[in-house]
């Protein structure tokens, strides 16, 4: 199986995620390209409505580049949105999984230790040049992910190889696209 996920809504603190929403008025596009020319073959189509995230396809789209239509006619789905600190409400249907909804943001950063390396000097005086990097659990430490605790939307999609060609890649990439 392939799994496809786009994170939206990065950085949202615990407090801000148990209100927060899919827009119903934004359509989020998984582009699939299975033979390698950067132009999409397949999408399958997101879109949010009353509590729940409606799947389309995968199929051909109606059209390719900046603009979609919804393909009604495609294979559907939709699930529960899940709620902020409640189980995980995934659906299945025609061998593949849905899921929508509030997750830990999976993004692990150390933006200190970034900014450290693109800014050489000995900032803090301990003799160790801060822009050199450093062998794992020396110096000034372990890693630190300035992420953690921040949440994301995800939307998740799960299906079969089979289901998106034959070929030996595949290229994918996500739209949001807002109601026009």
């Amino acid at each position: 199986n392939i799994v496809f996920v786009a994170n939206v809504q990065g950085l949202m603190s615990p407090a801000s995620t148990s209100t927060a929403a899919f827009d119903e008025n934004v359509l989020f596009e998984f582009n699939i390209d299975n033979d390698g020319d950067a132009v999409e073959d397949l999408v399958i189509q997101a879109t949010a409505r009353d509590g729940k995230m409606y799947f389309f396809g995968p199929t051909a789209p109606s059209q390719t580049g900046l603009n979609s239509t919804i393909v009604t006619t495609a294979t559907t789905n939709s699930v529960d949105i899940s709620s902020y600190g409640s189980n995980a409400i995934v659906e299945s249907n025609n061998g593949m999984r849905f899921f929508a909804g509030p997750r830990d943001d999976p993004f692990f950063m150390d933006f200190a230790r970034y900014v450290q390396i693109v800014t050489p000097g000995d900032d803090d005086g301990d003799g160790m040049e801060e822009g050199a990097f450093l062998p794992a659990g020396t110096g000034e430490g372990f890693a630190s992910d300035t992420f953690a605790g921040t949440n994301v939307l995800s939307i998740v999609v799960e299906l079969p190889k089979s289901m998106v060609g034959s070929g030996d890649s595949v290229n994918l990439w996500v739209e949001s696209k807002r109601k026009q």
